[in-house]
């Protein structure tokens, strides 16, 4: 089936039947192939070809222009191809502080930058349904963290392969022929993952901006060639010491590579190594250590760990393996550059049943490394901007229970600092979360996950479905999704012991 649109309007609007069988669309202009596409498509619609919301694809460097569309779909998909002037709405109820997509499918961050007070968050994004496929960059931005707004699409599949993740920087040493304020991107090219990049390999490539991170262009050829299997996520900073770029890219199995660069084209292996049941996601960062000092710390996608050292050339490491989640929920957490703090932002791996995206960003938090008994451990915390958005509506010291209720929609923390261990039930709009110190298990809804012994203080956070919960003053982190949405009504926390409960709203 073939349509042909001459584009009048910014967008492209495609139907979505989301988790339809799948079927290949390609766009066209003037013979050379632009775009191509799996799209969920209703097989035999009944009349009016009924989808779910439709995604958007900026359309303004071809207006003016007739494009083809074409695939094997029946003529009803064809006939709800539409254009507009503007990005449709979801109306649907979301998270208020957690970042969820309008609509599609959303992983891992990428691309984590600060600059001219604009947070920017880039993620693995598919438009076009609510599960994985199309891997484009998506685009969000922030001045405050907490509040987001999403931007266009900024990186699109093409014929080398699918936008897999990588990491951004500011183009300080005014490199590749590009001003000093130029965002620099590092993404993986994912060939052989769509039917237009049959045959070819992963790859490394460079894209860039010069109006504030909005428009990514990308450049020609690849900044590091395909090394092993689906060798990918590259994350990029400075290191001052030894005066250069460093990549960390994962390889395959529990196996990560660093690189080294003068000038971000020419990469020079600098070592393999090998982690114990860590991969892809690779992040590499030097954490301060409270009351003084610093150590590194090498991350992947699971939330495991490694202290060590580093030079700028080899990471070493004693190998013992810490763990940073409790629950399965966060993965893929990327660190800012440009932040004076170490920020990091986890995705979520949430199932969003009944929403027309899945998948959305934990509540940025700050790290550093904490002295314990048994050792440096990282602790984490919201961020500072997170504190200061609360504004305290209960109080209470002593035993027994306390109530509020949640008479406007919002995000809600409830703070609880026990005298010693005690066991204690908090209600959540109709959903359970309890403790047991004796044997350190937590409860919320039907999940039961073991937190730890003989804890005595707990920040909980709620947003819609999603739980954040740490423990020991950030030492311990959970994330629960729960199967209500609500964001107003009755909070109840009964202490089986003296302790200090303060409930805050966060606007």
């Amino acid at each position: 089936m073939k349509k042909y649109i001459t584009i009048d309007k910014k967008y492209l609007l495609i139907p979505v039947c989301a988790e339809k069988e799948l079927k290949t669309i390609s766009i066209s202009c003037q013979g050379e192939k632009i775009y191509e596409f799996n799209v969920p498509v209703k097989e035999k619609p009944d009349g009016h070809y009924g989808f779910h919301y439709y995604a958007p694809v900026n359309m303004e460097e071809y207006k003016g222009k007739t494009l083809l569309i074409e695939g094997s779909i029946p003529k009803a998909f064809m006939d709800a191809i539409s254009l507009s002037h503007t990005v449709p709405e979801n109306l649907q109820s979301r998270p208020l502080l957690h970042f969820a997509p309008r609509t599609g499918w959303m992983n891992d961050p990428n691309g984590l930058l600060y600059k001219d007070g604009v947070y920017h968050l880039y993620f693995q994004y598919n438009p076009f349904d609510t599960r994985w496929e199309n891997m484009c960059w998506g685009h969000a931005v922030s001045k405050d963290l907490l509040h987001w707004e999403q931007k266009e699409t900024a990186l699109y599949p093409d014929s080398d392969g699918v936008m897999y993740s990588g990491s951004g920087i500011v183009n300080e040493q005014g490199l590749l022929g590009l001003p000093e304020d130029a965002h620099i991107y590092f993404y993986t090219c994912a060939g052989n993952k769509s039917k237009w990049s049959l045959g070819k390999t992963f790859n490394q490539r460079i894209a860039y901006s010069t109006d504030g991170g909005n428009t990514l262009v990308k450049l020609e050829g690849n900044a590091v060639k395909h090394i092993s299997g689906e060798n990918r996520d590259p994350k990029v900073y400075w290191h001052e010491e030894s005066k250069a770029y460093i990549m960390v890219l994962y390889l395959k199995d529990n196996e990560f590579m660093i690189l080294r660069s003068k000038d971000l084209k020419n990469w020079k292996k600098s070592q393999i190594l090998t982690l114990k049941d860590s991969w892809e996601c690779p992040d590499l960062r030097r954490i301060p250590v409270e009351g003084g000092g610093e150590k590194w710390v090498f991350w992947s996608a699971d939330g495991y760990y490694f202290l060590g050292e580093f030079d700028g050339y080899e990471f070493k490491t004693d190998g013992v393996k810490l763990e940073a989640y409790r629950t399965k929920i966060p993965y893929a957490a990327q660190t800012f550059w440009g932040t004076e703090d170490v920020i990091t932002i986890p995705w979520l791996r949430t199932k969003n049943k009944g929403k027309l995206y899945t998948g959305v960003m934990g509540i940025p938090r700050k790290l550093i490394l904490a002295e314990t008994p048994e050792g440096l451990k990282l602790r984490q915390n919201p961020v500072e901007e997170f504190r200061k958005a609360r504004v305290s509506v209960s109080v209470s010291q002593g035993e027994g229970k306390v109530f509020y209720m949640m008479q406007k929609a919002g995000v809600v923390e409830i703070s609880v600092h026990m005298q010693s261990p005690c066991d204690f039930v908090v209600n959540l709009y109709g959903t359970t979360v309890t403790y047991i110190p004796s044997c350190g298990k937590m409860n919320v809804g039907k999940e039961t996950v073991q937190l730890g012994k003989e804890l005595n203080d707990f920040s909980i956070i709620a947003d819609g479905e999603i739980v954040e919960i740490t423990a020991d003053n950030g030492l311990v982190y959970a994330v629960f999704e729960m199967e209500s949405d609500s964001k107003s009504g009755n909070v109840t926390v009964d202490i089986g012991g003296k302790a200090y409960v303060d409930i805050y709203r966060v606007e």
